[in-house]
């Protein structure tokens, strides 16, 4: 036992016999009940901060990547040219091979059925190589999507090559 625990039990009578002062309990309670309200407030104040820099952060998180990605990221899809330098090799080539054929074209697709056939199936290819785009980039550069892609463009190329010689053909006649 302390030497205070042992002065305050050998002179308990001596505390016991002061009375506190009038209202001193009330007072007590109200600046006890005064602090807790305070410090629920506090409670209350840094929760509502928590949750507004979670939003914020999480908010950012999403947003800040999309502002400062590529377009295609943004748009959730990826060229070939981003898987390696030989497939922007390929990219490249067919690309080029294509527009400078296909502009040439143009004027065949209103003098023949069979040619409004060739330039539909170039758009569906066209279209399709837009989904393989977006599989490459949901797939994380996969092989076969990639495969697939260099497959749309031969096909592309083919249709182009066919119509260029059905164009030669109608100049020679």
């Amino acid at each position: 036992m302390s030497d205070l625990e042992k002065f305050i039990s050998d002179n308990r009578d001596d505390f016991a016999e002061e009375s506190l002062p009038e209202g001193h309990e009330q007072r007590f309670l109200l600046r006890l009940e005064k602090n807790q309200i305070d410090k629920k407030g506090r409670v209350q104040f840094w929760r509502v901060a928590a949750a507004i820099i979670v939003l914020l952060v999480a908010g950012g998180s999403l947003l800040l990547p999309r502002l400062n990605s590529p377009a295609d990221v943004q748009y959730g899809s990826m060229a070939l040219s981003e898987v390696s330098e030989e497939m922007a090799d390929i990219e490249l080539y067919y690309s080029s091979e294509l527009d400078r054929q296909y502009e040439s074209l143009l004027a065949l697709s209103e003098t023949d059925a069979g040619v409004k056939q060739l330039f539909n199936e170039l758009d569906t290819l066209n279209v399709q190589y837009v989904d393989l785009e977006k599989q490459l980039y949901k797939s994380g550069k996969n092989d076969r999507v990639v495969l697939a892609m260099i497959e749309n463009f031969r096909l592309r190329l083919e249709i182009v090559e066919k119509l260029e010689r059905i164009k030669q053909q109608t100049q020679a006649n």
